[in-house]
């Protein structure tokens, strides 16, 4: 079965035409747009399609919220309503659902090699999976098995209030809050959260930035700045700040395995955690993935995978399309 899928986000937007069967999904025809270039993504479909005929179903992933079918993308001014997508395009079947739902049922259709193993541990076959990921926000969600079928159990945890550990966080969220009231997850575990995490660090040790990165953050995304100086070890100001970040990353990696008891094991996906996996790889991560008294031991069994697939949400969006064309045609 032919359908469309679609990963929408607030920096691009992916679509696809994919061939979807019990056992088998492949992307036949791909395309990225860069999302703040268009007022609506009717007209992204409409170039995609280009006149084409249509698929028999239709799936999006989105980056916010969706309620009855529509959904509100967290950072642009777009609204995705499936019953307008449906009418315009003459797709019979179309579901807006939100991207890391998305993500969820792709994880199941990953390749051999779509991702690498980070943290070690015996993953348990039906066990509940979850699914995190730091982009352009900080996206969460959930897999569980009922009744011999996969679940997805949709989040905005990334949402929710974050929780300092230790006093340097604490002056670390005092910071944060002083340029946007509350301080939640998001705001720091994304590529937007790696520049405020540096410019808390250069305040509080009264530091400035040293002159190769002032001059590449005339030009360059902060966010990849600062992890490449990081990684290429160039400046201790930038180590510290992507080290302060996987800390962080690792800590509410632990707190989505306990949340949903992850014994199936945890997946990073995201645009962030490929870019700076040797950063990952490290025992930072680890060690505040595993730091929760008294759950430490369950957590040294769960394992901790990064997606490094690029396309995970289109394959998960093909999958929801795929699963609304069958149940609806049983």
């Amino acid at each position: 079965m032919r359908v469309l899928a679609g990963d929408i986000g607030g920096t691009k937007t992916a679509v696809a035409i994919a061939e979807v069967g019990p056992r088998s999904l492949s992307l036949l025809a791909t395309r990225t747009y860069p999302s703040a270039d268009f007022r609506a993504l009717e007209q992204i479909v409409e170039d995609f399609l280009s006149g084409d005929h249509p698929p028999r179903a239709a799936a999006f992933g989105v980056a916010g919220p969706v309620t009855r079918g529509r959904a509100k993308v967290t950072k642009l001014p777009w609204t995705i309503d499936e019953t307008l997508l449906a009418r315009r395009f003459a797709i019979p079947r179309v579901r807006v659902l939100n991207d890391f739902a998305a993500a969820a049922l792709g994880i199941p259709r990953l390749p051999a090699r779509g991702s690498t193993l980070l943290v070690p541990g015996t993953a348990q076959p039906d066990g509940p999976i979850g699914v995190l990921g730091a982009g352009t926000g900080l996206g969460q969600a959930a897999i569980v098995v009922a009744g011999g079928a996969r679940i997805v159990v949709e989040s905005e945890g990334g949402h929710a209030d974050f929780g300092p550990r230790d006093d340097v966080e604490d002056r670390l969220v005092r910071f944060v809050r002083r340029r946007f009231a509350r301080v939640d997850r998001d705001r720091l575990l994304s590529g937007e959260g790696i520049g405020h995490i540096y410019d808390f660090l250069k305040a509080d040790r009264k530091a400035r930035d040293a002159p190769a990165v002032a001059r590449a953050f005339e030009s360059e995304d902060r966010a990849a700045v600062i992890s490449r100086f990081a990684m290429s070890r160039r400046d201790r100001l930038c180590s510290d700040a992507l080290s302060l970040f996987v800390s962080i990353y690792g800590s509410e990696a632990g707190n989505l395995a306990l949340q949903y008891r992850t014994t199936g094991g945890v997946y990073l996906a995201g645009g962030i955690a490929g870019k700076i996996l040797p950063a990952l790889r490290g025992k930072v991560f680890r060690e505040s993935f595993r730091w929760k008294p008294p759950l430490e031991a369950m957590l040294a069994k769960i394992p901790v995978r990064v997606v490094r697939e690029p396309r995970l949400g289109l394959l998960g969006a093909a999958e929801a399309a795929y699963r609304m064309a069958i149940e609806t045609t049983r």
